[in-house]
Parts: C-alpha cells; structure tokens; sequence
C-alpha cells in the first residue's frame, strides 16, 4: 500500500491507510483463478528534519491485511524508506538510505523507485506467500572540489519468502568511484563494483563491473558522453542442464548520450550503445541497448516516460530469471486539478527474451486513479489497474484487474 512520500513537512506525522482491494486473480495464474477482497488497515508515520547539511527523512507504515474468503493467507506486512545524510565542513560526507518490505504481492516493485517511476522486477510468483526483503545501502564520500567527489558504498540486499517456488538469496556490492572535473566543460566518471551473491539452492554469483564516462559540457544545461562498462559474472558450480547464462560469462557495452535541462521542473536524457555477452559454453548475445527519460516535476503536473532496453540480469528475486534480453516503456501523468482534486494515469509495454527455457514474456499494464481531499488531514482515493502477461510458455500467462478504495487520515 502506497504511503506518503518524502518531502512533505518537517516534523513527525502519523497517518492511517484503511483500503479495499478487489482482486479478480490473486495467484495471477492463467487458469483456476481466484478471486478475493482484500482489507488493509495501515497505521504508519513519517518524520522528516532535513535541510541542506544534514537530517533524516522516514517513513514506515505497519499492515493488517485481511483475505475475506481465505483467512489462513492475512498476515502483517511492513514498509519502511529511510534516508540520512550528513555533509561535514571537512567535506566528508556521509550518506544511508534503507528499503525494507515484507508483503505477499506477487509483483515487486523495483527498490529505491517510486510509484510514479513505475518500474518492477521481471520476476513473478504465481502465489500469495509472505516475503520480505531489506536493502540497505551506506556511502562515504570526500569531496575535494565544486563537482570532484572519491566515494566508496556499499549494500547489503536480503530476500527471504516463505515461497516454496522461491529461494532465499542474499547480495553484497561494495562500489568505489571518482567523478573529476578537469575544468568547467570537461570531466570523468569511473566506478567499480565487486558482488557477492549467496543462493539457497543455486551456484553462488561473484561479478566484476567496470566503467568509465568521459563527460563534455556545451553549457550548464547541456552535457554530452561516451562510455564503456565492462561486467563479468562468475558461479560456484555449474550443472549440465542449465542455461548458458549460467555457466560463466562476461558482457561489454560501448554506448554515447546526452542530458539536457530543459526547463525548471523539466529534464531530458537520452543514450545508445551496443552489448555483447560471451559465456563460456553455449552461444552469447549481443544487441542494441538504450535509455532514455522525459521527466516533468512541477507544482500541479508530474509525467515521467521512460524508454529501455538491451540487456538485464534478474538476480536476488523470487526467480532469479538470470540474463535476458527486454525492451520497456513507462509512463505516469499526474495531474492535480484544483487543491483537493487530483487525477493520475500509468502505463507500461515490456518485451523480455530469457535465454533460461529459450522464453519469451510480453507484459502490459495500465491504471488509473483520482483522489479527493475535502479536509486537510482527510483524503478518499480511487485506483483500478489491469496487468496481463503474454508467454511463448502457457503456464506464465495471467490477466489481473484490481479496484480499490483508499481512505487515508493523516496528520
């Protein structure tokens, strides 16, 4: 369930989610679908002290769902975001950012992203079983100048589930970088990052990445880059049956963009390259990759369009799906009509090819919603949304419709 976002005024403020779901596919499996109400009752709060030097924003809500014709499934789920930060006058900063959920959604929502961004991992469950996952996420940082920066972070990702279709799996990424200014038109960009995944019931993952971007100023507005990254993905053992991609491999990945600031509340970034992916038994990949977003954020409208694709590795969700190849599109609009009266729109297409099982995945979804607030401290909200899943494998298809009804108290 969705919760206030960061931003809003210091201090602490509780709030309270009470919300109705009316799901016409819970497992989101493509026959036998099963349909349930869905009751939350969500009391949480957020704090918020922070200024340009230092502070904390927080928000954490806890969650009693209850299933109205399957009792055995409600549970208690929790959300929380926390962010930290500390700029000392030694120019030694400090940063901590944390996201942790436990919930039974078969479809999880990329971490340290937005409802408005839109964005979830490819990974599914054709279940309801409770989960939970932590990331947390620390970083040191010197500043040795207007734009130089030496950082060194570091996350810690845990999932664990009750699944018996998942696995637990944990990761650990340590990411050095450098970003260095020669002059004001001019400057560099290197990181590096060394991961260590722990599986359940999969070969461990050690992985390498490398990059570097050389940066060019025309203005303050506008910059332009070229870029190379470099990964190399190693496991512990290998079994005869699987895939390719589960076997050792590497990946190379030259690209060149552009950012640009458009306007106050508008920017735009846009860039293209070309991957190739060698494992060492089987045969690689290679392709076209790209990224590009529009986002608008102003007093009354928010939109965001994203466009990706190339390459992407599902590791450390509930299926691991592992190398594939995906084109994505989202979008989000909203639109606050007058104070008490907003409206809000989403959309996304994505097309994934798993080298695993030689499968091939359509997703699209869209939804819509609209909120009234007649007090200040009161807000009643409407949201439907429909997801459906197209798969060369029958067994991965589903369709689901969800209506729901969100009345939200807040101090």
């Amino acid at each position: 369930t969705a919760s206030p976002g960061f931003g809003a005024e210091k201090g602490f403020h509780p709030y309270l989610n009470l919300k109705g779901e009316n799901n016409d596919n819970r497992n989101l499996t493509p026959t036998n679908k099963r349909d349930d109400y869905i009751s939350t009752v969500q009391p949480g709060i957020r704090f918020s002290n922070m200024d340009k030097q230092s502070g904390v924003d927080l928000d954490y809500s806890l969650s009693a769902i209850y299933y109205s014709d399957n009792s055995n499934l409600d549970y208690i789920g929790h959300n929380a975001s926390l962010f930290a930060k500390y700029l000392t006058q030694a120019h030694l900063n400090f940063y901590l950012k944390e996201s942790f959920i436990r919930s039974d959604n078969p479809i999880e929502r990329e971490y340290f992203t937005t409802v408005e961004e839109n964005k979830y991992v490819s990974a599914t469950r054709t279940e309801r079983a409770t989960y939970w996952r932590n990331v947390v996420e620390p970083k040191i940082e010197y500043q040795f100048g207007p734009e130089n920066r030496l950082a060194v972070s570091y996350r810690n990702n845990l999932y664990r589930t009750e699944s018996r279709l998942s696995q637990d799996s944990r990761e650990d990424t340590i990411n050095p970088s450098l970003e260095f200014w020669f002059d004001r038109r001019n400057g560099i960009s290197l990181q590096y990052g060394l991961t260590y995944g722990d599986f359940e019931a999969e070969p461990d993952l050690t992985g390498h990445m490398g990059s570097g971007r050389y940066i060019h100023r025309f203005s303050p507005l506008t910059a332009v880059f070229v870029e190379y990254t470099y990964s190399q993905r190693s496991f512990d053992t290998v079994a005869p049956t699987e895939s390719a991609f589960k076997s050792d491999y590497e990946i190379h990945e030259p690209g060149v963009g552009i950012l640009l600031t458009l306007g106050p509340t508008l920017a735009l970034s846009a860039q293209a390259g070309y991957f190739w992916a060698r494992p060492d038994r089987g045969e690689g990949s290679d392709g076209a990759s790209y990224k590009a977003e529009l986002a608008n954020r102003g007093a009354r409208t928010t939109a965001i369009l994203s466009l990706q694709g190339g390459y992407r590795e599902d590791y450390f969700t509930s299926e691991n799906l592992g190398f594939m190849k995906y084109h994505r599109l989202t979008g989000s609009l909203g639109y606050k009509l007058t104070r008490d009266f907003s409206l809000g729109c989403l959309g996304s297409l994505e097309r994934a090819e798993y080298d695993a099982d030689d499968r091939k995945d359509t997703l699209w979804g869209v939804g819509g919603s609209a909120s009234y607030a007649p007090l200040k401290w009161l807000t009643f909200a409407l949201e439907a949304t429909h997801r459906e899943r197209q798969s060369n494998i029958d067994l991965n298809d589903y369709k689901e419709n969800r209506a729901m009804l969100t009345i939200t108290a807040s101090y």
